[in-house]
């Protein structure tokens, strides 16, 4: 007989199917373990965190409800205010104007308390402090309302006295037209008069000025012994020598007279120094003033008499037509005329 293969030989190992098989199965077994825990524990995180999550929710729900409830008390107590405040409206503008001012600051605590509300504050004591805020409007409303009360009756009254007053301006208005009336009559004729005395005076005026003719002007040279000499060429010339002849005049009272002397050059300057006497007069007739050369007086016996007046200018004269110009209490009296070569 042969001998069979599968007996082991001497010194080979031989193979332990049985150990093998057992290990695996512990290991299969714990990891099935580890699982199940795993499993287990993740079943009671999420167990406690539902469970968790519920009672937040329950608590925000609540908390939404509760700010609901004190939005909604809030909202009905201020629109109960508006509604009281907008009534009290139409009897005069400063009322309403006042009941306006009102709404705004009512607006503003409601915006105050809802603040609080969302901020979840303690909003009691500012909701409470709304209503007292109305219950003063009101009460400020009703004294208002009073005084326009008071202030109506006045006002009736004077509008009554204001009728009456009225009434006696009217009268009054209507005599003191009368009046004005016959004053403007007596303005009238009193500005006619006083232009009639204005007209008459300046008559009497321009009647009381003294007319003169026969008006000469010399020229002449003056030596140092002061003794005169006629020249007519201007460069010679030292001074002026004018004479004229006073008219009649009854109407001037007898007395000293002043007459003005204005001597105008070829030019049509006037000769004028006032350190020689020169100044400013005014001409009536033309109602504008004049600068007079020199001035001559005389006294006037209400008859012809010979009036001379000088110039001595200690300068050069030009050659030329030289006019003269006498007057006598603001009015041209006389004319003259002389030529230097």
């Amino acid at each position: 007989m042969s001998t069979p293969t599968n007996y082991s030989q001497p010194g080979t190992p031989t193979p332990n199917y049985g150990n093998n098989d057992g290990n695996n199965q512990k290991r299969t077994t714990t990891i099935m373990g580890i699982a199940i825990a795993a499993l287990l524990g993740l079943c009671v995180f999420l167990l406690i965190s539902k469970y968790s999550t519920s009672k937040q929710l329950d608590s925000t729900t609540m908390e939404l409800a509760q700010q609901k409830d004190a939005f909604t008390e809030l909202d009905q107590k201020y629109n109960e205010a508006v509604t009281q405040l907008e009534q009290q409206k139409g009897i005069n503008a400063e009322l309403d104007a006042k009941i306006n001012q009102q709404l705004q600051e009512l607006e503003a605590s409601k915006n105050q308390v809802a603040g609080l509300i969302r901020e979840k504050k303690d909003y009691r004591s500012a909701l409470a402090s709304l209503e007292r805020q109305k219950n003063e409007y009101l009460a400020q409303i009703d004294d208002l309302k009073k005084q326009v009360g008071i202030l109506t009756e006045t006002n009736n009254q004077l509008t009554t006295q204001t009728q009456q007053l009225s009434t006696s301006l009217n009268e009054t208005q209507a005599k003191l037209q009368e009046e004005g009336t016959a004053r403007a009559a007596l303005v009238s004729e009193k500005t006619a008069l006083e232009a009639e005395r204005a007209q008459l005076s300046k008559k009497v005026d321009i009647a009381s000025a003294i007319r003169v003719k026969n008006i000469t002007t010399k020229a002449v040279s003056v030596k140092s012994s002061g003794k005169e000499k006629s020249k007519s060429k201007a460069k010679n010339v030292d001074k002026l020598n004018i004479c004229f002849t006073t008219e009649p005049n009854e109407v001037v009272p007898a007395g000293e007279e002043t007459f003005y002397l204005r001597i105008v050059d070829p030019t049509g300057a006037p000769l004028a120094i006032e350190s020689l006497g020169s100044g400013v007069s005014n001409d009536k007739r033309n109602e504008q003033e004049f600068r007079y050369t020199t001035t001559a007086t005389t006294n006037y016996t209400n008859g012809e008499s010979e009036v001379c007046g000088s110039w001595q200018p200690g300068q050069n004269f030009v050659k030329g037509k030289y006019s003269v110009e006498i007057y006598n209490k603001g009015y041209l009296v006389g004319t003259g005329a002389f030529n230097l070569k």
